[in-house]
């Protein structure tokens, strides 16, 4: 039986450290994996030298929409498919699903599975142009998913909900799969580090992750006269257009309002070198890494309720939950945890208690791993009648 599988993401790097564990996990459950791009770049080497077949669309991420780019693209990804023949396509992201649906219907695959990786801005947003694309995605995804040899992935409950409503009222072929799995090895606790107490937020620098009420609340700390370290750790995104300027990133260094230590690869040395993590976001995110990450650490969580943060986050367990876009109650969530270390233990051995009970890439790669079969054995069962 054929069992190439084929993985679609935006860029090599999320690809590596987002679903690297999934490759592994199926390449040993007797898959050949092909690992497809979008936009490929320095980590198309590691890709390859883990043993996967590699090939990436674009080498460089252009800026804005082209339409005339995205056919280009859709060819590319189409002659993929043919040349390949995967028996099952996933595809990550939304951009990715509407590709590669359409691919996936013209070369005639016998399997698709769509993950939706948080909705981000398109659908937390209410500007004419985001109305207009948000509509043409929903009719795509109703329109690509009345097959059934499809299936979709979501991250959260709330995204659940939205899929049921609006695209998918079948049940039985939505899977809810928390998060992308975290190597609890890798991401392991530490005793936290002496000093004055640390606070890192780590995201992209986008002004819905909430940095701005971050800058904000570390300024009212400052006021107060507290002895709190606030970090900033991400790189800005220049295409994205609620991306936070470098320059005025590199001024909020400058002026000690945060530290803005840039993009960083050894996150688990972050995590382990930190008290609080903190995510004020009010984004529609899937369920983001940086707090499973940190989770995993044994550092406590300072977040907002919104989908996906409060699928991580128990309220006064693991960490302390913060209202979106309040700087004041942030500054005070941060302050109440930075000034008792007790608290701060024992909520980080509970968030290391529940990512090592539900988020860790073992438990993620087998739920995926057993959709996968269980796609192909009704396939069989379907042959056999």
């Amino acid at each position: 039986m054929n069992k190439t599988l084929f993985l679609l993401d935006l860029e090599d790097r999320y690809f590596w450290s987002h679903r690297r564990a999934i490759a592994l996990a199926a390449r040993d459950a007797g898959y050949r994996v092909i690992v497809c791009v979008k936009i490929g770049g320095k980590y198309m080497e590691r890709i390859r030298a883990a043993g996967f077949e590699c090939l990436a669309l674009e080498n460089e991420n252009k800026e804005g929409i082209s339409f005339l780019r995205e056919f280009q693209t859709l060819l590319k990804l189409i002659r993929a498919y043919r040349k390949y023949r995967p028996r099952i396509v996933h595809h990550f992201g939304v951009r990715n699903l509407l590709h590669g649906l359409i691919a996936a219907r013209l070369a005639k695959t016998p399997f698709v599975v769509n993950s939706l990786l948080g909705l981000g801005s398109l659908f937390s947003e209410n500007s004419l142009k985001l109305n207009i694309l948000r509509k043409i995605v929903l009719f795509s995804l109703r329109r690509f998913h009345r097959r059934k040899n499809t299936r979709v992935i979501v991250q959260n409950d709330a995204d659940r909900e939205m899929i049921l409503q609006n695209v998918l009222p079948d049940e039985s072929r939505l899977n809810v799969v928390r998060g992308s799995g975290v190597d609890v090895r890798s991401f392991h606790p530490a005793p936290e580090p002496s000093g004055i107490p640390l606070a890192v937020l780590a995201s992209r620098m986008l002004i819905e992750k909430g940095v701005h009420e971050f800058v904000e609340a570390a300024a009212l700390l400052q006021k107060e006269g507290l002895k709190i370290r606030m970090a900033l750790v991400g790189s800005p995104d220049p295409k994205n257009p609620s991306s936070v300027p470098e320059s005025t990133l590199s001024e909020w260094n400058r002026e000690a309002r945060v530290e803005w230590w840039g993009h960083r690869e050894d996150m688990g040395k972050v995590w382990r070198g930190c008290h609080i993590a903190v995510l004020p976001t009010y984004y529609k995110e899937g369920l983001p890494r940086s707090l499973l990450e940190a989770a995993s650490c044994a550092r406590p969580l300072v977040t907002t309720g919104v989908p996906g943060c409060r699928d991580i986050l128990k309220d006064r367990v693991n960490g302390l939950r913060v209202a979106p876009r309040d700087s004041k109650a942030l500054a005070d969530a941060i302050k109440r945890l930075a000034g008792d270390a007790d608290l701060r233990r024992k909520m980080g051995a509970a968030g290391r208690r529940i990512v090592e009970r539900e988020f860790s890439d073992e438990i993620v790669s087998e739920e995926i791993l057993k959709l996968y079969e269980c796609m192909s054995a009704t396939e069989k069962e379907r042959q056999k009648k």
